[in-house]
């Protein structure tokens, strides 16, 4: 009897133990390098959008994601930022207006009011070419969200990461 209850007892033990390694809280980081690409921008009445086509430029995407919330409503939040730069760019650093030059956008997705993509407006970005299609980028940038020619809301984001193809 004792045995019976004793192997129960690790089997429900073994079942209730949660096996994943998953401790991103539900937050998701992807650095993009996006070869022989460049970026279309369409405006439209209700916003301008940013895609990516087959160009002659490097394209650098980055896309941060949290997950909703099964408690919360509309919880869920994304952040996206694209540039673009020369093909065989190396090493560079782009602050205000040469950010405006290399064409960068910046978009926010949640339950908001705003969510096309925004020209970004000032910061830095800089990057290190480390290896074949390799990049160590940080950044620091922001973008207007204007209403009637006028700002109601910057949108800000700061990271670094690696990006890939």
């Amino acid at each position: 009897m004792k045995r019976i209850f004793l192997l129960l007892s690790l089997m429900i033990f073994a079942i209730s133990c949660d096996t994943s390694d998953d401790d991103s809280g539900g937050i998701n980081e992807e650095y993009i390098v996006h070869r022989n690409s460049e970026l279309e921008i369409e405006t439209l009445e209700f916003g301008t959008f940013v895609d990516i086509v087959r160009g002659n430029k490097l394209v650098f995407e980055y896309h941060f994601s949290k997950a909703e919330d099964p408690d919360i409503a509309d919880s869920g939040y994304d952040e996206y930022l694209y540039f673009e730069l020369e093909e065989g760019t190396e090493d560079f650093r782009l602050i205000d207006e040469g950010i405006t030059i290399s064409r960068a956008y910046l978009r926010r997705s949640c339950f908001c009011i705003f969510t096309d993509f925004r020209p970004l407006t000032s910061g830095e970005i800089s990057g290190e070419k480390i290896g074949n299609n390799t990049w160590n980028i940080s950044f620091d940038v922001e973008a207007a969200i204007e209403e009637d020619g006028e700002i109601v809301e910057t949108i800000a984001i700061q990271n670094s990461g690696t990006f890939r193809p």
